[in-house]
């Protein structure tokens, strides 16, 4: 398909359905994208979900958990960040962002070798961090942690090279479809890459203390990947694809750009550690969350096409997309309330683990899941297994969501809550990976 939105409206530009290149013609199996996807699929149903709901089941049989436990839950959290939602993220932009821009990705052939880096360095990382903390292995566990503060960190600097250097090989004269979410691309693989730096730093003082990344640091850490990368990517995305799938009017692209500066002043802010300033930073957060939401207009009315009624409530991937959004004004709002409490208002107050959560398992999976079962098949030139699965993986991805909410804000006693959520994100994720294999076009 080679139809797409600009500001004022439909014109003809390559897109997500794209002219393919004669060697992508001869072999399709050459593709950059599917070890991506592969991988971050694995990712989610190992050290992602799984291990998170066996975190829970770990406290609620042993009620007080010790510093492995910390030590496995910051592991299960950039497993999740880097390896489920980052990997998918890179898988898309290899193929995506090429055809956005209108020319080839450059290095290709490095793609893999970046892929590897990463997941190498996350399996080391969720193997031996819980071990260093928990005093078994050393000091073979030290050095398994050493490389897997470097491995990523040099397979996300490889990734963000290529990507970087495909926005700048775009020729002027075929950037419309790029130009007005370039700067939101650059924001986010500038921060993922930041990211990579501070995990890297951090790994390192745990292996040379007690196997856990100082608890701030690991703040800074999480912000930077959800406000810097996470959302930024995800509202290009929303940006170029919503109007194609979902029907949605195409946002005005200036619009975008002031909510994504304020993500990012709310990083600094929040980094700063002074409890005015982070407060400050919180309730920045949930403002540019807001205004990017409305900017996007996924709420909005639709736009009625020949042949395509718009009937967002009975398509369920088109639900999960909205799901999604919803998610992530929650996080907004949570964001919003722990700032104006911070600030010394008597607002109600609530654990920012509800607001990772909201952005990670809420707001990502969701939006992975429901875009994903239209980007990918696209891709591989498949048609979904199923039509109905995805109103399965719709009220798994988010009953998940609400447990893990459930279990943040009861606490302790919400152990077994956690553990049921990640065995429906596991469900949630089989799922999908099942429905992505449908017969070929």
């Amino acid at each position: 398909m080679v139809t797409a939105l600009s500001d004022r409206g439909p014109r003809q530009v390559v897109t997500h359905e794209p002219r393919t290149t004669a060697s992508e013609r001869r072999s399709r199996s050459g593709a950059v994208w599917p070890p991506f996807v592969a991988a971050s699929i694995a990712m989610a149903l190992t050290g992602g979900f799984a291990l998170g709901a066996g975190l829970f089941v770990a406290r609620w049989l042993g009620g007080e958990t010790g510093r492995w436990w910390v030590a496995a839950s910051q592991a299960h959290g950039q497993v999740q960040l880097l390896g489920w939602v980052g990997l998918m993220v890179l898988g898309v932009a290899v193929h995506f962002l090429p055809r956005l821009a209108g020319v080839p990705l450059r290095w290709p052939r490095m793609a893999r070798v970046a892929l590897w880096l990463i997941v190498v360095g996350l399996v080391l990382r969720g193997v031996t961090q819980p071990l260093l903390a928990a005093g078994i292995g050393d000091p073979a566990a030290s050095v398994g942690l050493v490389l897997a503060a470097g491995l990523p960190l040099a397979g996300i600097t490889l990734a963000v090279a290529m990507l970087v250097a495909t926005i700048r090989d775009a020729p002027p004269r075929k950037t419309g479809a790029l130009r007005p979410v370039r700067p939101l691309f650059l924001v986010s693989f500038g921060s993922l890459w930041i990211g990579a730096v501070l995990n890297a730093y951090g790994l390192v003082a745990a292996a040379r203390g007690a196997g856990v990344v100082p608890a701030s640091l690991d703040r800074i850490i999480v912000q930077i990947e959800f406000y810097g990368f996470l959302v930024p990517v995800a509202a290009a995305m929303t940006a170029r694809t919503f109007p194609l799938y979902f029907q949605t009017h195409p946002p005005r692209a200036h619009l975008l750009v002031l909510p994504v500066a304020g993500l990012v002043g709310g990083i600094a802010l929040r980094a700063t550690g002074d409890p005015t300033l982070v407060g400050a930073g919180q309730v920045l957060h949930g403002a540019a969350l807001a205004w990017l939401i409305a900017a996007l207009r996924v709420f909005g009315p639709r736009r009625p096409l020949p042949r395509r009624p718009a009937r967002p409530l009975r398509d369920p991937l088109q639900l999960h997309a909205l799901s999604a959004y919803a998610w992530l004004a929650a996080a907004g709002g949570v964001s919003m309330l722990i700032g104006l409490h911070q600030l010394g208002l008597a607002v109600p107050v609530l654990p920012s683990d509800v607001e990772w959560h909201a952005l990670g398992a809420g707001f990502a999976t969701l939006l992975i899941l429901g875009v994903g079962s239209h980007m990918l098949p696209g891709f591989a030139r498949r048609e979904l297994r199923s039509a109905a699965l995805p109103w399965v993986t719709l009220l798994a991805g988010n009953l998940a969501v609400l447990l893990r909410v459930a279990a943040g804000l009861i606490g302790h006693g919400g152990a077994g809550l956690g553990g049921v959520a990640g065995v429906l994100g596991v469900l949630a994720v089989v799922l999908f990976m099942v429905n992505l294999h449908g017969p070929r076009r």
